[in-house]
């Protein structure tokens, strides 16, 4: 629930209210770094789908770039 509630960019006790579920307990604040993919997934629907594939290919460039990457299996 937390996870998704950071994802939506809403409180997690908004959310548990919004569709019925209870709470054990109060549930910590998000992490910052998913706020912060939250808002950059609300920024990039604005993308059209060629900028979005660009930005992707950046991504997975300077991913490949790092020196700390992880090896990933090739994609088909």
């Amino acid at each position: 629930m937390t996870d998704f509630a950071a994802l939506l960019g809403i409180d997690a006790g908004d959310l548990a209210a919004l569709t019925g579920v209870v709470l054990r307990e109060a549930p910590p604040p998000p992490p910052r770094r998913a706020v912060d993919a939250a808002a950059l997934l609300w920024a990039a629907r604005r993308l059209s789908a060629a900028q979005a594939r660009q930005i992707s290919e950046l991504a997975r460039s300077l991913r490949e770039a790092s020196p700390d990457a992880v090896q990933r299996p090739a994609r088909d």
